[in-house]
């Protein structure tokens, strides 16, 4: 016989909602990664963003709270006229989550650690869900809509800086290493050493230099190379997955070196991802070519986090042929970053390199957020084509 009325009407929700759910992850509606720059003692508003297929209201409700600082709600008087205070007498708790966000506009303010200098990187980041709000739609629907997985909103410090050393008072390096120095292979440091002077435009900045090369004779190309590896506490975890669209920007200087006999190829910058791909892992490489080049004058280098910086996605299979990376590719390799490595040993004899100031931005605040939406709901796994994770694309 024919359903009643109100079966039909779960059955009908049921089928809006079947897309989103049994996949991997819930791919409808998605709580958007965003960044949200904020100076030293100052409350800051920051904007929660979401996505939903058709277009239907979304609420969003607070999933987990800052490391360090407290965030808030924001306070009636902000709402209605932007004035101060912003934010409401009482921070969010822990025994209040997940906590329904109120502001029209999905704002909650962040209330970084008073009298503390901004961080060289992040200040922290708390995550966030978005569901349909059903509250406003014309009928309520007999089975509760399905809630995002979290979305992440990265505290930036005041200058968009997501990740960052300037080795200033990196008396030890600060976390960096040397990797592949074949002298200096035993030490916990790989033979990096720290300057604490000002060189041309580097001040306190770190080095290495290769004094042993493994050579193969056939091609006079180094067959083990040297690179500076990023700390994995600024460098590693899900920070830069907000840096989508931002930049990786770092200054080096020639030491020593003859500049006219290279290395090849030259994988200036390598980012890896241990977890992607189901735990295969994932490893993109941004190469010296005609438009980036470098002949060991000092230089501050710049690279896009997205496909216009050019990246090359490594096929982790020495037949395959390197491809350029698409956005969902970088994208997910940015979301839980294992490794960044920056190169060292350009030339193919001995060279001293010192490098400085690494920093890793945000887009800039009118783009986000820029993590792709169709990224963020994931691809097919090479394993299982029927389930989708952002990991796998």
């Amino acid at each position: 016989g024919a359903l009643p009325g109100a079966a039909l009407a779960a059955c009908a929700v049921l089928l809006r909602w079947a897309p989103a759910l049994g996949q991997g992850v819930v791919r409808n509606p998605v709580a958007r990664h965003t960044a949200c720059p904020v100076q030293a003692n100052t409350p800051t508003a920051c904007t929660l963003f979401g996505h939903e297929d058709d277009g239907l209201p979304l609420e969003f409700r607070i999933f987990s709270l800052p490391e360090v600082g407290l965030l808030y709600e924001t306070s009636g008087n902000f709402r209605k006229y932007g004035s101060d205070p912003k934010h409401q007498p009482d921070p969010i708790g822990p025994h209040l989550l997940p906590f329904l966000v109120t502001d029209p506009f999905r704002r909650v303010v962040y209330v970084p650690p008073a009298n503390e200098w901004p961080p060289e990187g992040k200040w922290a980041s708390f995550k966030y869900v978005a569901q349909v709000n059903v509250t406003a739609l014309a009928e309520a629907p007999a089975t509760p809509p399905p809630r995002s997985e979290p979305g992440l909103v990265v505290l930036s410090n005041h200058e968009g800086s997501i990740a960052g050393t300037n080795f200033n008072t990196a008396s030890n390096g600060g976390g960096w290493t040397i990797s592949g120095n074949l002298k200096d292979a035993d030490s916990v440091d790989g033979g990096l050493k720290h300057q604490a002077f000002t060189w041309g435009g580097l001040s306190h900045y770190v080095y290495g230099v290769d004094e042993v090369q493994y050579l193969d004779f056939a091609s006079g190309l180094d067959r083990s190379k040297w690179y500076f590896e990023a700390s994995a506490g600024g460098f590693h975890g899900t920070a830069l997955t907000s840096a989508y669209g931002g930049k990786l920007r770092f200054t080096v200087r020639s030491m020593y070196g003859n500049f006219r006999e290279l290395n090849k190829p030259l994988d200036w910058v390598t980012i890896e991802c241990a977890s992607c791909d189901s735990g295969r892992g994932a490893r993109m490489v941004r190469f010296v070519d005609d438009f980036l080049r470098w002949d060991g004058r000092e230089s501050t280098v710049e690279l896009l986090l997205m496909p216009q910086g050019l990246w090359m996605r490594d096929p982790l299979n020495s037949a395959v042929d390197f491809k350029f990376a698409s956005d969902c590719e970088i994208a997910a390799i940015l979301t839980n970053v294992s490794r960044v490595a920056i190169l060292g040993d350009f030339t193919r004899a001995g060279e001293g390199v010192a490098l400085d100031d690494v920093v890793i931005y945000q887009p800039d605040s009118s783009a986000m957020p820029a993590y792709p939406v169709k990224c963020q709901k994931g691809c097919p796994c090479r394993h299982n084509p029927d389930l989708f994770r952002p990991s796998c694309c």
